[in-house]
């Protein structure tokens, strides 16, 4: 019976450090993504940063095409807000990808391709 007691304890003592994690967000979290390329994006998913696990697409059908913006929400509950993002394009084979994102404070990140070094880059507002 101790054994129980004590995994029971331990059980509760883990939910609430999940609970009241420092970086946790609840529900859903939103930002604006501006494709600022010259290809349409077909997805966007995100990792917990380091981990290269990537999830389901977040940005959802239809591809975002150049020069238009989209309103991401991504849904669920983050015990670390710290993400990296990947996003894959309908044309271009890169994948570029960004890491240790604050998705908890991401307003708005804007995509933009260099032609000449064939370098996406990113720009974002927290």
């Amino acid at each position: 019976m101790p054994s129980v007691t004590l995994t029971l304890r331990w059980l509760a003592a883990t939910a609430l450090a999940l609970l009241f994690a420092g970086d946790a967000a609840a529900d859903e979290v939103r930002f604006r993504l501006i494709n600022g390329t010259e290809f349409p994006i077909r997805s966007l998913v995100l990792s917990p940063e380091d981990l290269g696990t990537w999830g389901p697409n977040v940005l959802g059908a239809p591809s975002l095409k150049p020069g238009e913006a989209r309103e991401v929400a991504v849904r669920g509950v983050f015990v670390n807000c710290n993400v990296d993002l990947k996003v894959v394009f309908d044309i271009n084979a890169s994948e570029p990808i960004w890491q240790y994102l604050n998705l908890c404070s991401l307003q708005q990140i804007r995509l933009r391709f260099d032609q000449w070094s064939g370098v996406t880059t990113a720009s974002y507002e927290e």
